[in-house]
Parts: structure tokens; C-alpha cells; sequence
């Protein structure tokens, strides 16, 4: 298994990544475009340096991703760095790449130089507790639809 910046994808990858991205996410966020996701991923999450994604992959198969941002919450600018959009495609879930994926991401904010990071759900709360984050409070989801649940993790 190995993990990678999506500047570091080939064209299928990203491609992959898009269209599961949107596939996923759209049925919750009304607000949300496909062309709005191609431009997200190929213009801002390729970067070397925030916001950028990561993928995980084994045998050629991307297994998940997610993107490291230093904000993902509009109404909430000062909760910094976020760990955001992490997925894991459904045949490879329950077997541990969350935990991996998420512990890698940390790893990376932690030589960004953070010492904790944030994220948001609305979908695995139960997940994230397992996994070490502790709940912070409710937050108002960017599209106003309601509230998620803001999780924080010292690194």
C-alpha cells in the first residue's frame, strides 16, 4: 500500500477520484457541481503545499483519499488545520485503511508544523471516536443544510 499527493496521479487517478468524489458527496450538498469538483481537484488539491489531497493505493487500485486544508468550515475560519472529504471506496472499507488513511494525514500536518487537527461529519462520528478524535461542539455546514459534529486530534 502507498499513499500519494494527487499532483503525483495520473489522469485515470484523478479521474477516479472525481467522479467518486462527486458521486458520494453530491447526494448531501445541493450546492455541489460536477464542473466545481473537476476544477477542486485538479487545481487546488494538486498543489504541493495546502490545501493539497491524498490517495491510497495498493495493487493499482485507489482504496480512498482525502484532503488536508487549513480551512473547511466557513463560518468557523479560526479552527485550523482540517483533515476533509475522506473517503474509502465501499469494497475496501471495515478493513483498517481509515485508520491508516487518517494516521498518514496527521503525520503530514504534523510536519506542516500543527500539533492537533479538526475535522467535521456529519456521517461516521462513531468512527472518528475510535480512532482518537474528541468531540468539539456542532458547527454549521457550509451550505447551511444543518449541523455537523466537529471533531479535534493533538498530533
Amino acid at each position: 500500500m502507498e499513499i500519494k499527493k494527487f499532483n503525483k496521479l495520473n489522469e485515470e487517478e484523478l479521474n477516479k477520484i472525481i467522479n467518486k468524489h462527486y458521486s458520494h458527496w453530491s447526494k448531501y450538498s445541493p450546492l455541489m457541481t460536477f464542473n466545481d469538483t473537476v476544477d477542486k481537484i485538479k487545481n487546488v488539491y494538486t498543489s504541493d503545499k495546502l490545501p493539497y489531497g491524498i490517495a491510497m493505493i495498493e495493487n493499482n487500485d485507489i482504496i480512498g483519499f482525502c484532503m488536508l486544508k487549513e480551512f473547511d468550515l466557513n463560518e468557523y475560519p479560526d479552527i485550523t488545520p482540517n483533515i476533509c472529504n475522506i473517503m474509502i471506496f465501499d469494497e475496501y472499507r471495515h478493513q483498517g485503511y481509515g485508520t491508516k488513511l487518517v494516521e498518514y494525514a496527521k503525520k503530514e500536518l504534523k510536519k506542516l508544523g500543527y500539533n492537533r487537527a479538526y475535522l467535521w461529519t456529519d456521517k461516521a462520528p462513531k468512527f472518528y471516536e475510535k480512532i482518537g478524535f474528541t468531540y468539539v461542539k456542532d458547527v454549521i455546514k457550509n451550505d447551511k443544510t444543518g449541523y455537523g459534529r466537529l471533531y479535534m486530534i493533538n498530533i
